[in-house]
């Protein structure tokens, strides 16, 4: 077959070199690219003639302006679609051979179509048509730990950047499929984020799988986490609500004495409740250390206390020395205090500020530019933004959808514990001892800094190492 389609493009070649004239040659099937990788859209002038004197012109289905254009030889980037400017090239060594072919850089979800390649002389005018179809092969998946649910812990799978929408599967650590996941689906620019959660109770806890796969692209992603009985807490968190209801509905419609075995049974619980509360509480406040913070990481718009304990936003750009550690954009600072293992706990005021973020980063985090808050980017952080607390989510950009964490009050206090070895972050409100969220399954392996951002409003982060509540 491709003999055959040689031998007529030569004789159809020789026809047109006796009649004078070159025809303009495009691929008829589509060609497919993936978001954020170039592609190149092949055009050209058969039998080969010089287009050095062309003018060359790439359209797109649906925009007025052309994407790419380039006449009296050289590229005309005022003619050129605002959405294109800066991503598109012709291979202008290839031009005096009629190689028109164009690529397309940094390609999105919007960029899919029909495209036009013309050429147009002084005596002549061609043109051919391409189709660019645009997948995307998503990121890979990650697991975290998003609080307590019943009598087990409730697992959250993501991924993001697919097209079109991939399968998502839950495999437990006997090898069978988990049919109980709830995945959600959400298109950004065009590119489609997946979400799936699924509950996990002591019986089936151990080796879990999400596995992400594209029919399409014939590809497959998979994250895998680790759950250990430690995880699961001694008494479910249903176990008190669920005495303080009956409680009440014996209360309404018992008899006196009735209600009063049961109100003892009630102190008796609450004792036990709060008897464990503080047997945990009084094992991560174990691990308290004493963070201070490095200067030398501080971006020029933060003032940090003498003791190195408080942390603002000023108001006033400050020329410091490139330290070479700095944080640049975003008012960041890092710990001085850094951990490549064990288990760390320090506490953080927040009161009066209502924009503020907390947690943990990595030593190889991007320090010179935006910066955005997730697992993937060496950051494991909460945030407040006004009146909700984030977790997992670029708090300077305000994406959306958020991701907020469970509705509660907000702290005045927050406490945040590291285990280096067992890949674990946790976030407390210390005035109430209660779990606000906890990042699992990690697989720390770097040097680990206390990480600190705070909002334009003048309002102090305090350090409170030394000085946990009384137990």
């Amino acid at each position: 077959m491709r003999v055959i389609l040689c031998t007529l493009l030569l004789l159809n070649g020789i026809l047109i070199s006796l009649q004078g004239d070159s025809i303009l040659l495009t691929p008829e099937e589509p060609f497919v690219a993936i978001a954020g990788e170039d592609v190149v859209l092949e055009c050209e002038l058969f039998p080969p003639t010089s287009a050095s004197n062309m003018a060359v012109q790439w359209l797109k289905s649906g925009l007025s302006s052309p994407i790419h254009m380039y006449r009296h030889g050289q590229d005309d980037p005022l003619a050129q679609h605002q959405d294109y400017r800066g991503r598109t090239e012709l291979f202008k060594d290839e031009i005096p051979e009629g190689i028109v072919s164009l690529r397309i850089k940094n390609v999105r979800r919007d960029d899919e179509g029909q495209y036009i390649c013309s050429v147009e002389d002084r005596t002549d005018f061609k043109q051919s048509v391409v189709e660019l179809h645009v997948l995307g092969s998503g990121s890979k998946p990650w697991i975290q730990m998003t609080g307590y649910h019943g009598v087990g812990v409730q697992l959250v799978c993501k991924s993001s950047g697919w097209y079109p929408e991939p399968e998502i599967q839950w495999i437990g650590g006997d090898g069978n499929a988990l049919t109980e996941a709830q995945t959600k689906y959400h298109r950004d620019s065009g590119l489609v984020n997946v979400e799936s959660s699924v509950g996990v109770t002591r019986q089936s806890s151990g080796k879990l799988q999400c596995i992400i796969r594209s029919k399409v692209l014939k590809i497959e992603h998979t994250a895998i986490i680790t759950i250990s009985d430690d995880l699961f807490p001694a008494v479910p968190e249903w176990v008190l609500p669920l005495v303080v209801t009956i409680c009440v509905v014996i209360a309404a419609n018992s008899t006196v004495i009735y209600w009063n075995v049961k109100q003892n049974r009630r102190i008796k619980e609450l004792e036990l409740q709060k008897s464990i509360v503080e047997s945990e509480w009084k094992r991560i406040c174990g691990h308290e250390v004493s963070v201070t913070l490095d200067v030398e990481t501080a971006n020029p718009w933060l003032e940090v206390s003498e003791d190195r304990k408080s942390v603002r936003w000023t108001g006033t750009w400050r020329n410091l020395p490139d330290t070479g550690k700095r944080f640049t954009v975003w008012e960041c600072v890092l710990g001085s205090q850094g951990f490549t293992s064990g288990r760390h706990y320090w506490e953080v005021e927040v009161t009066g500020n209502r924009r503020w973020c907390l947690g943990v980063a990595a030593e190889s985090v991007e320090r010179k530019g935006a910066v955005t808050l997730s697992p993937e980017t060496g950051f494991w952080t909460i945030a407040r933004v006004d009146d909700v607390l984030h977790r997992d989510c670029d708090v300077f950009g305000f994406p959306s959808p958020v991701s907020r964490l469970p509705a509660g009050p907000i702290p005045g206090r927050v406490g945040v514990y590291l285990s280096y070895e067992s890949g674990t972050v946790s976030f407390y409100n210390a005035e109430t001892k209660s779990h606000l969220h906890t990042f699992t399954g990690i697989k720390f392996t770097e040097k680990l800094y206390p990480f600190f951002w705070t909002g334009r409003l003048y309002q102090w982060l305090r350090i409170c190492s030394g000085s946990a509540p009384g137990l």
